[in-house]
C-alpha cells in the first residue's frame, strides 16, 4: 500500500462517522456559478482557450451535464424547505480591478496581454451575475467577493452567524480555488462543512479530486448530492 493509498484509507474510516445535521442551522453556500465562470463567450474562457485551445471543453461539459444540474437539485431541496441559500460572486466594484487581489490582477493583466479585455467583470455587468439556470430567488443573498476565499473579503462570517448557521453544503467552481478555500475558512471559524463532490469541479478532474481528498482529510466531508439530499430528508 502506497502513502497515498494509506491516506486514502484513512479518508474512508473517518467517512464512516455518521453526520449530524440540524436543518435548522444549515445553509446552501453556491460559489461563483456566474455566466463569466461558465460560458465560453466570455474573456476568461477565451484567454485559457487562447493560451492552450481546448483547455476549457471538459470543464465546460461538467459544469453543464453535472455541477449546474445537481446545484438545481439542491436548490429545490432548500427552497421546499424554506433553508437559506447563499451565492458568492467575483466581481469589482471599483469597475477597474483595483479593488482585485493580486491573484486576480494578475489574471486580469493575462487577459488583457492575450486577448486585449480584461478578465474579470465589474458588479452589475451581465457576465458577473449568476447563470440563470440556477439564478437567485427574491431574499435569498449574492455576496460579491474580491479574494477567492469569501471569508477573507466579506462579511459572510458575520452574516451566518446573525442568521444562526452553523453548516454549509458547499458546490460551485472551481472545486480547487475558490470552492475550497471558502470550505476551508469555514471549518477553520467551526462551521461543519460539507462539500458536495459532483456539484462543484475544476479545470482538471485531478486538480478536482485531489482539493476532494485535502479537504476530505483534515477540514470536513466530502458527498455526493444524492447523499446530501438523503441528510436534507
Amino acid at each position: 500500500m502506497t502513502d497515498h493509498e494509506k491516506i486514502l484509507e484513512i479518508i474512508r474510516q473517518k467517512d464512516l462517522i455518521p453526520i449530524a445535521l440540524d436543518l435548522h442551522t444549515t445553509a446552501l453556500l453556491i460559489v461563483d456559478v456566474q455566466r463569466y465562470f461558465v460560458s465560453p463567450h466570455d474573456p476568461l474562457m477565451q484567454t485559457f482557450e487562447t493560451l492552450v485551445p481546448g483547455v476549457t471543453t471538459e470543464y465546460c461539459a461538467r459544469v453543464n451535464s453535472r455541477v449546474v444540474p445537481n446545484i438545481s437539485r439542491l436548490q429545490r431541496c432548500f427552497r421546499a424547505q424554506a433553508l437559506p441559500i447563499i451565492y458568492t460572486a467575483i466581481g469589482t466594484c471599483t469597475t477597474d480591478g483595483r479593488d482585485l487581489n493580486q491573484m486576480w490582477k494578475d489574471l486580469d493583466q493575462l487577459s488583457v496581454h492575450t486577448i486585449g479585455k480584461r478578465m474579470f467583470p465589474a458588479v452589475g455587468e451581465p457576465s458577473w451575475h449568476i447563470d440563470e439556470r440556477i439564478a437567485p430567488h427574491p431574499g435569498e443573498l449574492v455576496v460579491n467577493k474580491t479574494s477567492s476565499g469569501t471569508f477573507n473579503s466579506t462579511m459572510l462570517d458575520q452574516t451566518l452567524r446573525n442568521m444562526g448557521i452553523q453548516s454549509l453544503i458547499i458546490g460551485g467552481v472551481t472545486t480547487d480555488v475558490c470552492v475550497e478555500t471558502t470550505a476551508r475558512d469555514a471549518a477553520d471559524r467551526g462551521f461543519q462543512v460539507i462539500i458536495v463532490e459532483d456539484a462543484c469541479t475544476a479545470f482538471s478532474d485531478t486538480l478536482h479530486q485531489s482539493a476532494l481528498q485535502a479537504f476530505s482529510l483534515a477540514f470536513g466531508r466530502v458527498r455526493t448530492t444524492d447523499d446530501v439530499l438523503r441528510l436534507l430528508s
